[in-house]
């Protein structure tokens, strides 16, 4: 399999991307998808190419390795080769796909001294990563006389800063596979996770579970309690804020779901270790 192919299962779900960007041993993906009935159901596959999978908006599921996750906003989630792996997404959905040879990595990992580390976890990207990736789409669609050159160093850019970046933390993040399916709950929550009264006893009666049980199994199935991950959902939410325009926190935080701006500001600090104008602030540096 190439790196094109990389991004999809087949031919039919690789044409449902907006682009498809490849050169040689490197390939960029933008999906925006506008769905009119019901969410993408995913689909799982594995490839012999590194993948990294960058949302622009929060995916409701994320499935690795048998385990499952949200993917949210603000983070970059490497794909290493042959690990099973598949995403379900929204009615509106934003994702960038890189996929990338794992000779050419392998190489690069090498030359930037991490050989043989392996990506364990999804890790926190700037601006900058967002601004290569327009360039190498920009050049690629244009004109330039000299874009295989081009093409070729922004490439080289962004192979390093997802090196750089992805392999600074060893921490295994992984988990084995779950016996309990709690996909239910999980969408229930991305359908109402903007109503500031959402309450998780609500979300357990919709499961059909009781509250011991219910807060038992979700924990099992995506490695956080229920009220984390809505907190993290909502977080999400507002990191695509943070990084997209420029209202006042107050907004942000009744916009993303949460009933003050208090309570906005104590859990994006407890689950990302900074407040959201350092994140803000962190996001907007060209490193």
């Amino acid at each position: 399999m190439g790196v094109r192919e990389a991004h999809a299962f087949d031919e039919k779900e690789l044409n449902k991307y907006d682009s498809v960007l490849s050169l040689n041993n490197f390939s960029i993906a933008e999906n925006k998808i506008e769905l009119k009935k019901e969410r993408m159901k995913s689909f799982n596959h594995n490839h012999d190419e590194y993948e990294f999978i960058i949302p622009l908006t929060t995916i409701p599921l994320l499935f690795y390795a048998n385990a499952n996750y949200i993917g949210e906003v603000g983070f970059c989630y490497p794909v290493n080769p042959y690990v099973q792996h598949g995403l379900e997404l929204n009615l509106v959905s934003k994702v960038i796909s890189i996929t990338i040879s794992k000779e050419y990595v392998n190489k690069r990992k090498e030359e930037l001294g991490f050989a043989n580390q392996y990506f364990y976890t999804r890790f926190l990207y700037s601006r900058a990563l967002i601004e290569l990736i327009r360039d190498y789409q920009h050049i690629f669609q244009s004109n330039d006389k000299n874009i295989q050159y081009k093409l070729s160093e922004i490439s080289s850019q962004i192979t390093s800063y997802l090196i750089k970046n992805g392999l600074k933390t060893g921490e295994d993040n992984r988990r084995p596979e779950k016996q309990f399916n709690m996909r239910k709950a999980v969408l229930y929550i991305e359908d109402n996770y903007l109503d500031p009264n959402l309450t998780i006893k609500k979300i357990a009666d919709y499961s059909g579970y009781s509250m011991w049980y219910f807060s038992k199994a979700f924990k099992l199935y995506m490695a956080d309690t229920p009220i984390m991950h809505l907190n993290k959902r909502r977080l999400s939410e507002a990191r695509r804020m943070l990084q997209d325009s420029d209202e006042p926190l107050g907004e942000v935080a009744r916009k993303s779901g949460f009933k003050n701006f208090s309570t906005f500001s104590q859990a994006f600090n407890r689950i990302m270790g900074m407040t959201p104008t350092e994140y803000r602030k962190q996001f907007l540096s060209k490193e």
